[in-house]
């Protein structure tokens, strides 16, 4: 059984969050740049909310590298 950390957001959330088109989302997905989403069942995607702060830690991280 999945715990509480295991929060799911839909592409909705995922856009305010990020502040990313969703065709921006999906183009970076197809470069491998951006966190995939998980299907589940039908048409439902979601991400994994730890993903996409995982993707916004790395970007952080990034320019925190550069800086120095």
């Amino acid at each position: 059984m999945l715990g509480n950390e295991y929060q799911l957001l839909r592409l909705r959330e995922v856009v305010k969050i990020v502040h990313y088109t969703k065709p921006s989302i999906y183009r970076l997905m197809a470069e491998g740049n951006f966190p995939r989403p998980i299907r589940l069942g039908g048409r439902s995607v979601f991400w994994v909310k730890s993903d996409i702060e995982a993707f916004i830690q790395d970007g952080i991280n990034e320019r925190t590298e550069e800086a120095t």
